[in-house]
């Protein structure tokens, strides 16, 4: 737990007790205010009293002729004195009881400690510490069911109490051991405040503040996921910009060179590259969309899944065959290792034929030339995992915390060149709405892996069910959405064109 959220719940916890606090002192200052009248005016009625019986003695021996009156006088003062006396002692006494009434309805336990910090006397225990028997909090043993790194903190305020510190000084949160005997360990924050108790003791007051921190843990949780997710907002809209406009400017410029020759000064050669570099560039900005409709749909919640028994080594075969062309051109083979018997496992094919497609279209990106990259399925434990392992450049732990961001690549400039950076991002959407697993492994110049798990079986009511066009809100938005980053960048707005099919393909 960090400092900043201690002090901002020792604030919130602060403000609200602070009426307590005041009350139940004010109720033990009347308790000493009323113990210390009544000492006062009991020994003034006790010397009243002797004084007065003196003087009537005189009186009675004829020692003084006015020893009856003044006598009497005295006499008198002592009976009031007395009467005054009883009167501050009920007042103390009711005091103590307010004290110890308000003690039992605001704190969880009030403990009296001697110098070395062993409880003395357990003064009160709520409810759920009532069922503890009496010598779990005795001597030692409070301190015992104090956290290990909270101790010292334990320690330091019943210090400052016991030497006469301010009572604001001697106010700390620790975590105690709460459960009955033989049970599992069940630590629960509580605030300690220790006041000063007389003749070096400390009367501690706790109170049970595990709920407020577990808020205060959420809400930080809460804060950081919101911060995460602006940030992933600016890098997508900025990353997003620059994908689209780099291949719109490209074939707007040679577009426009192509147009406006009229007299025929570019020779057909150039034109010939200037035809291709348009193509190309209307290839890579196709690609962009399609990806990010791909994210779109199913952060709205808008893919639809049709749940079949894939035969997954055709898939993987056909998929190899396809980017086989691809990875000839820079010499790079492609294989892959299929067991003789596979389950088939219920899934969408055509998602799943996305995934492999993608992975090995980015296994041979950042393989070298005349590299190998290697498709693995295997089974086990009714799990299917698809790994694929190029012999690349590999990566660094920096880079791998970031893989599968949108619009994020790793390696260098003529890599980055050849893609857009959401083919990861895609996978692992679609891995997550295939209720699967995804997991990347790489070195530093060893090579990455990337391996997929999806389940064999699922159940009936998932098999007939298809991902809702457009999820309300409040239906689990935030388990549909995938671990991309993409959260409020406005995704969802671009699923509408999703969901009509891709009409630029």
């Amino acid at each position: 737990m960090s400092d900043h959220r201690q002090s901002a719940g020792s604030l919130g916890a602060e403000r609200t007790q602070a009426p307590a606090r005041r009350g139940l002192a004010s109720m033990r200052d009347l308790a000493g205010v009323g113990r210390y009248s009544a000492a006062g005016l009991g020994a003034l009625a006790l010397m009243c009293a002797l004084a007065g019986g003196g003087l009537l003695l005189a009186a009675a021996i004829g020692l003084s002729e006015s020893g009856v009156a003044e006598g009497g006088w005295l006499l008198g003062c002592g009976l009031v004195s007395a009467a005054l006396a009883a009167v501050a002692a009920g007042l103390s006494l009711a005091a103590e009881r307010l004290d110890r009434s308000i003690i039992g309805a605001d704190f969880a336990l009030v403990t009296l400690h001697g110098r070395a910090g062993e409880v003395i006397q357990l003064e009160h225990a709520d409810g759920p510490r009532a069922h503890l028997p009496d010598d779990a909090f005795a001597g030692q043993g409070l301190f015992d069911r104090v956290l290990v790194p909270d101790r010292p903190a334990f320690l330091n305020a019943l210090s400052a109490a016991t030497a006469g510190a301010n009572p604001a000084e001697s106010l700390c949160e620790v975590r105690l051991r709460c459960e009955a005997e033989g049970a599992a360990p069940d630590f629960v924050w509580m605030e300690m405040r220790c006041l000063p108790a007389g003749e070096e003791r400390a009367r501690v007051l706790w109170r049970d503040i595990h709920v407020a921190k577990l808020q205060a843990e959420a809400d930080h949780v809460a804060r950081a996921e919101a911060e995460r997710a602006n940030l992933a907002k600016s890098r997508f809209l900025a990353a997003m910009s620059h994908e689209l406009r780099t291949p719109l400017n490209t074939i707007l410029g040679f577009s426009e060179l192509l147009a406006t020759d009229t007299d025929q000064r570019i020779d057909p050669r150039r034109k010939e590259d200037y035809a291709r570099i348009i193509h190309e560039s209307g290839q890579h900005l196709l690609g962009v969309v399609n990806d990010i409709l791909d994210l779109s749909r199913v952060e709205a919640g808008a893919y639809e899944l049709s749940f079949e028994a894939v035969d997954v080594p055709q898939l993987v075969d056909g998929c190899v065959e396809m980017i086989a062309l691809d990875a000839a051109r820079r010499s790079i083979k492609v294989t892959s290792i299929l067991p003789a018997r596979l389950p088939r496992p219920m899934a969408d094919a055509r998602a799943v034929r996305q995934m492999v497609l993608n992975l090995l279209s980015n296994a041979v990106k950042f393989s070298e030339h005349g590299g190998h990259v290697e498709v693995n399925v295997s089974a086990q434990n009714g799990v299917l995992g698809i790994a694929v392992r190029d012999a690349g450049a590999g990566m660094t732990a920096d880079e791998l915390a970031r893989l599968g961001e949108p619009f994020y690549q790793t390696g260098d400039a003529e890599r980055r060149a050849r893609g857009s950076g959401l083919g990861l991002a895609v996978v692992r959407a679609l891995v997550q709405l295939h209720d699967g697993a995804f997991d990347v492994a790489s070195t530093v110049g060893g090579g990455t892996t990337v391996t997929v798990s999806l389940p064999v079986k699922r159940s009936p009511s998932v098999l007939q069910s298809v991902v809702a066009p457009f999820s309300r809100a409040g239906e689990d938005d935030v388990m549909r959405a995938p671990a991309t980053g993409l959260a409020g960048t406005g995704l969802a707005g671009l699923a509408g064109l999703a969901g009509e099919g891709r009409r630029f393909a």
